[in-house]
């Protein structure tokens, strides 16, 4: 019974940090730094990458990452008063059925991961529930007043993210784009003819209130 309670324990931590990826990628963050940043804060471990400054510039990420360090307390704290219980009461050999039941829950995750179906249900939810602006500001690299120059990343959920410059809401919004990073290429001064793609990175010039608007 005592290792069924642990396994139990370990399937809802492992839910948690499934669930709380899920919110950060709803958010607009991509889905590999989006289930790091998870990890990170449920363990109270390496949350100090670069990719951190996004969550605590953003209220709706820092409010997520916030919840996920507290659970990730709880966490902690009832898995050690519970192993203390456990060693009191005296730690029972694992019975066949309890070995069965173990490797059997391993083998199904770990099919669910090889199969893509934890991927493919991550995308269904994100896309339920997602409002991510089309335009994610991931950090003000200067400003200066109200006016700065803001590394934009183009959201990948949103169908929309093919649109040329001209079309979006750059222009209307007057915020000009001084660079595309796509990959390891770069395309300074672009053209208002030249489109942007999901999973691009837009250096941008404006007043910092229009991209929070997005």
């Amino acid at each position: 019974m005592q290792i069924i309670g642990m396994l139990i324990f370990l399937l809802v931590w492992l839910l948690i940090l499934w669930l709380g990826s899920i919110a950060l990628e709803a958010t607009g963050m991509e889905r590999t730094k989006a289930r790091f940043q998870a990890l990170s804060a449920l363990s109270g471990t390496g949350f100090t990458t670069r990719e951190a400054e996004s969550i605590v510039n953003h209220p709706r990420r820092r409010r997520i990452a916030t919840w996920l360090i507290f659970l990730g307390s709880i966490g902690i704290v009832t898995f050690i008063l519970v192993m203390i219980l456990y060693v009191r009461a005296g730690i029972n050999a694992p019975t066949l059925a309890h070995i069965v039941i173990i490797i059997a829950s391993i083998l199904v995750l770990a099919l669910l991961i090889w199969t893509g179906i934890i991927n493919k249900l991550s995308t269904i939810i994100v896309k339920l529930f997602h409002k991510a602006p089309e335009y994610i500001p991931e950090e003000i690299l200067h400003q200066a007043g109200d006016y700065g120059v803001a590394r934009v990343r183009i959201n990948e959920i949103d169908g929309t993210a093919s649109q040329t410059i001209g079309n979006s809401q750059f222009k209307e919004r007057n915020i000009t784009v001084l660079a595309i990073e796509r990959g390891e290429k770069v395309l300074s001064l672009p053209k208002d003819e030249e489109a942007v793609l999901a999973g691009d990175y837009l250096l941008c010039y404006g007043k910092l209130s229009e991209f929070t608007g997005f």
